[in-house]
C-alpha cells in the first residue's frame, strides 16, 4: 500500500502466559504509534504482546501492517483486525520485509524470536544497514539481564566501543514510541 507511510516495526512475546504489566505495555506502544499517525509494523501474531500492540493501535484508530510467513498463516495465527496482512514464504523474508517497512523498532519484552529480531537489528545498525532507531522497552527490568550480557561483551573485546549507542532504552512506553520516531 504505498499511501501508507513507514510505520515502527514492533517485537514482543506471542506468549500468554506472562504478566499484565507487559499487556499493558504493549497496548500503551500499540496506542501511542496510532495516535503518531504511523502503522504498527509486527509479527500480524494474535496472541502474547504481538497481539496486544495491534489491539492497542485499533482501539486508538491506527492502521496495522502484519508479516506473517505462510506455514504461519496456514495455522490460523494472525490477528483477524489486521488491514494489511502481508504473506512470505520465509522467515528470513519476513523479518526483511518487516524492516524495510519501518523508520524505528522497538523491542518489548519476549522469547527467542524477539531476541533474534532484536540482535538483527543491532547488527544491521552496526553495518549501516538499518538507518531508523532500534529502543529497548525495559519493562519491570525485563531486559537487564540482556543489557549486562551486551556489557560484558563490550568490557571483554567482543563488542566494539560505542556499541552501547545502537540503541535507545526505556522503561516508559510513550517514551519508547517517541525515541522510535526520532
Amino acid at each position: 500500500m504505498s499511501h501508507i507511510q513507514k510505520g515502527i516495526v514492533v517485537y514482543g512475546a506471542s506468549s500468554e502466559r506472562i504478566a499484565p504489566e507487559f499487556f499493558d505495555a504493549a497496548r500503551a506502544v500499540g496506542a501511542a504509534i496510532a495516535h503518531a499517525g504511523v502503522p504498527v509494523i509486527n509479527g500480524a501474531g494474535s496472541r502474547g504482546l504481538m497481539g496486544a500492540t495491534i489491539d492497542g493501535a485499533l482501539a486508538a484508530g491506527g492502521e496495522c501492517i502484519g508479516v506473517i510467513p505462510e506455514f504461519m498463516a496456514a495455522r490460523g495465527w494472525a490477528h483477524e483486525g489486521i488491514g494489511d496482512l502481508r504473506i512470505t514464504p520465509t522467515m528470513h523474508e519476513r523479518k526483511a520485509l518487516m524492516a524495510s517497512l519501518s523508520r524505528g523498532a522497538i523491542a518489548l519484552p519476549g522469547g527467542i524470536g524477539t531476541f533474534d529480531e532484536l540482535c538483527e537489528m543491532l547488527t544491521w545498525r552496526q553495518l549501516g544497514l538499518y538507518k531508523g532507531p532500534v529502543v529497548i522497552l525495559n519493562t519491570a527490568g525485563y531486559y537487564d539481564p540482556f543489557l549486562d550480557m551486551l556489557a560484558k561483551a563490550a568490557a571483554e573485546g567482543f563488542m566494539r566501543a560505542g556499541s552501547e549507542h545502537l540503541f535507545e532504552l526505556t522503561d516508559d512506553p510513550l517514551e519508547a514510541v517517541r525515541m522510535a520516531l526520532s
